[in-house]
């Protein structure tokens, strides 16, 4: 746990900072690689409007700019200078970048694909009930939430080795952090897979769906076709063969 420091001194520390966000896009940073491939592997199949959390200068937000040409980006971060060479860089009509926190208000739209890249470990454990709100509202039906986060493990070894890159705010992400976020944005944890970006396991990807219409289509026929139909009928014949075995074992055995 982290004791919650002004805001501030967060916005100072990030101000700092912008050198190495800047040297990460120019030089290849391995943990934004790994992030970029579960983005493109698990985004909507055709995202229009997408929001990224902590966009930093904007290397992810620019990446989703070309390989989503049609989208609408934005990309929202609470360190003026981020934003500031972002803009510079990487903004055009459809990829605007913000210097905001996410806040129930933020936005009077709706995305379908929200990101935070190595972010939502650095949110204050009594700012989550507030950004989970955010985005409750602001997911929409079909919509997917996207997280990459360090493992606790990570960070532990972290604050005792290299004490010096921990951050304001670092903190933990367990199953049940990530559970109690799922509960609270109404989604459901569609994939959770540990990453070897640097050493075994130190960061995790998460992807969380949003599906209002779960009950209705889970209750509703679905149309069947001839392999589905035929996979069907020569399972029900193993199981059944199968049956008849067991059955046969299990009378040896009990008499």
């Amino acid at each position: 746990m982290t004791e919650n420091p002004n805001r501030e001194n967060v916005v100072s520390y990030y101000d700092e900072h912008v050198k190495n966000k800047l040297n990460d896009y120019i030089v290849v940073n391995p943990r934004i690689e790994f992030g970029w491939k579960t983005i493109k592997r698990y985004a909507p199949k055709k995202p229009m409007r997408i929001l990224e959390v902590g966009c930093g200068m904007g290397n992810i937000s620019s990446r989703m700019r070309k390989y989503w040409p049609e989208a609408t980006i934005t990309g929202i971060d609470i360190s003026t200078m981020s934003i500031q060479l972002a803009q510079k860089l990487f903004g055009d009509g459809k990829l605007n970048f913000k210097e905001s926190i996410l806040t129930p208000n933020t936005f009077d739209e709706q995305f379908d694909l929200i990101i935070f890249m190595d972010v939502y470990e650095h949110i204050a454990v009594t700012d989550r009930p507030e950004v989970h709100a955010a985005l409750a509202k602001f997911i929409k039906n079909k919509g997917r939430l996207i997280l990459t986060v360090p493992t606790p493990h990570n960070l532990k070894w972290s604050l005792i080795n290299k004490p010096e890159t921990m951050q304001p705010v670092d903190e933990h992400i367990s199953y049940e952090v990530i559970g109690k976020l799922a509960a609270d944005t109404g989604t459901e944890v569609i994939f959770y897979e540990l990453k070897n970006v640097w050493n075994v396991g130190d960061y995790a990807h998460i992807v969380f769906e949003k599906n209002d219409d779960f009950e209705a289509a889970f209750f509703k026929p679905k149309p069947v076709t001839t392999a589905q139909r035929t996979e069907r009928i020569f399972n029900k014949a193993i199981y059944k063969l199968g049956s008849y075995f067991r059955k046969l074992y299990v009378r040896k055995k009990l008499g």
